[in-house]
């Protein structure tokens, strides 16, 4: 499932390159909502993984003791700041399928929605769901409106200890303190102080927070 937006349909999505990536939190909290429907899950069980994944929490007591990657969305954008810009987003998102056909590597870390629920998942009416969703965000976005509440209650990482490679083979580890609803940076605690990180990859949650 992919979005494409370009600068010449008049779009006021792509006015500022800065938010861009609003779209992009729109796309993942429009599908996140349409797996909860589909899949009968309690709401906030489909979690934001920063930057760009969605994982299925295994929460008991309220809190989530585990989880694991169920898709992501990726994004591509070019000639930002001309009247040809343009931003691609793409969805993956493991529907059906064997897990345990998988590397082990990933098998530990990654299901599926019938594996995680149990039932089947109708995927056409996924879809189906989640395009009217993202409509209606993206709509909301183009006005100014953007779902900041929702992105941030459903990031799994806050409160969470993790080890971020914010370069190649330069790991910096700390506790997320928070996300910033206007860059989309993630931000970390490191020996006390504070850093906003916009671009990086989580290689390893060291602790799930807990109470």
């Amino acid at each position: 499932m992919s979005l494409a937006v370009r600068t010449g349909t008049g779009s006021p999505l792509l006015a500022d390159a800065d938010r861009w990536w609003r779209v992009s939190a729109e796309f993942s909290l429009a599908v996140a909502d349409a797996i909860e429907d589909a899949a009968g899950m309690q709401i906030g069980t489909v979690g934001l993984k920063w930057p760009n994944d969605l994982v299925v929490r295994n929460i008991e007591g309220g809190v989530t003791r585990s989880f694991r990657k169920v898709g992501g969305v990726l994004a591509e954008a070019g000639d930002a700041g001309s009247s040809d810009a343009w931003l691609i987003v793409g969805l993956g998102l493991n529907v059906r399928g064997d897990v345990s056909k998988l590397d082990p590597a990933l098998a530990a870390t990654a299901t599926s929605l019938e594996i995680a629920t149990g039932r089947p998942i109708d995927r056409e009416a996924l879809f189906t769901d989640a395009v009217a969703r993202l409509e209606g965000r993206l709509g909301a976005l183009a006005e100014g409106r953007f779902d900041v509440a929702n992105w941030r209650a459903r990031q799994l990482l806050e409160g969470c200890t993790v080890d971020l490679e914010v370069a190649a083979g330069e790991i910096v580890t700390g506790i997320v303190v928070g996300h910033d609803g206007a860059s989309g940076a993630l931000i970390l605690s490191v020996n006390g102080t504070e850093r906003a990180i916009l671009a990086g990859e989580v290689t390893k949650v060291v602790r799930i927070a807990t109470p």
